[in-house]
């Protein structure tokens, strides 16, 4: 190796040691000290290592299945629909529409909101004898008095709209962006072929809206999987268990019951999931994407 590429390697080494430390300081010496302390129990004070043993008592437990069905009931009924109605509502405010600028505006304006706040004013409008929604339903006579986030399964229906409601217009953005991007001449000689509205969005639009349908749902998808603050809020796992999610239980095995071999382990679960479902995702799907403009 001669001397001016040893330089350009070592400059290149320096460019980005920063990041490297910043990622081994906050990113991989987290994982890997989580991955340590899951081999441990506490007994009386003192640290016994166990081996596998927490993974074995968590999956050995209905407690633990049950939050990782909920997990997955959640991020599929959550997930699929945030994502289409950002779809659906990206590609009508990327028409001429009259008034579009206050449209988007309103609908990505729950994103800006803390999810903690946003889940208060869900459980007042939630709520079984205040709420506006049960006022509205009991107007037009299809129910009255229903315990949203108090009883199965309204509670997982409540936290599933709260995301959806939530980061819909986050993704509605996403997918703006990426409309943009798009040559309106496609659609001009789509136009003049003869091609309705529905050609054009099936032929043009979601082939070339590809690359950003594809970041939106991986992240929505990740987003699924760190559900915690409306949970906390709203249900506190409730009732009985049915809306407690793995992010929720790692919260209250780590800061309420104190078992941190436990939290640990169960963050290294949910740590293998995401990087499963991110592996398979991205080398499954990857061949689909177009991401020629």
């Amino acid at each position: 190796m001669n001397t001016r590429r040893l330089k350009n390697y070592l400059i290149a080494y320096l460019l980005l040691a920063p990041s490297i430390i910043f990622l081994g300081v906050f990113t991989f010496y987290p994982i890997l000290y989580s991955i340590w302390t899951s081999l441990f129990t506490r007994i009386s004070g003192n640290s016994l290592f166990i081996g596998l043993g927490n993974y074995i008592e968590m999956f050995e437990s209905s407690e633990f299945r049950e939050v990782l069905k909920n997990n997955l009931i959640y991020a599929v009924f959550s997930t699929v629909p945030a994502v289409l109605f950002g779809l659906i509502l990206s590609i009508v405010l990327n028409s001429e529409l009259k008034g579009r600028g206050f449209y988007r505006f309103a609908m990505f304006y729950p994103t800006i909101l803390p999810i903690a706040t946003a889940s208060m004013i869900w459980v007042f409008l939630l709520s079984q004898s205040i709420g506006f929604v049960n006022h509205i339903l009991d107007k037009i006579g299809i129910a009255s008095g229903i315990d949203w986030v108090n009883s199965s399964p309204y509670a997982m229906v409540s936290i599933i709209v709260v995301y959806i409601w939530k980061y819909s217009g986050y993704y509605m953005l996403l997918f703006l962006s990426g409309l943009q991007s798009i040559d309106e001449s496609l659609y001009e000689e789509a136009y003049l072929e003869g091609a309705n509205v529905f050609t054009r969005i099936r032929k043009i639009t979601l082939p070339l809206l590809s690359p950003t349908t594809f970041f939106v749902v991986l992240l929505a998808i990740v987003n699924s999987f760190q559900a915690v603050d409306q949970i906390y809020v709203m249900t506190k796992g409730g009732p009985h268990n049915s809306t407690n999610v793995l992010l929720y239980y790692i919260y209250e095995y780590g800061f309420v019951y104190w078992d941190t071999g436990k939290a640990s382990g169960a963050s290294s679960v949910l740590f293998l999931i995401l990087l499963t479902v991110t592996f398979f995702y991205y080398f499954g799907l990857q061949k689909t994407v177009n991401y020629e403009r």
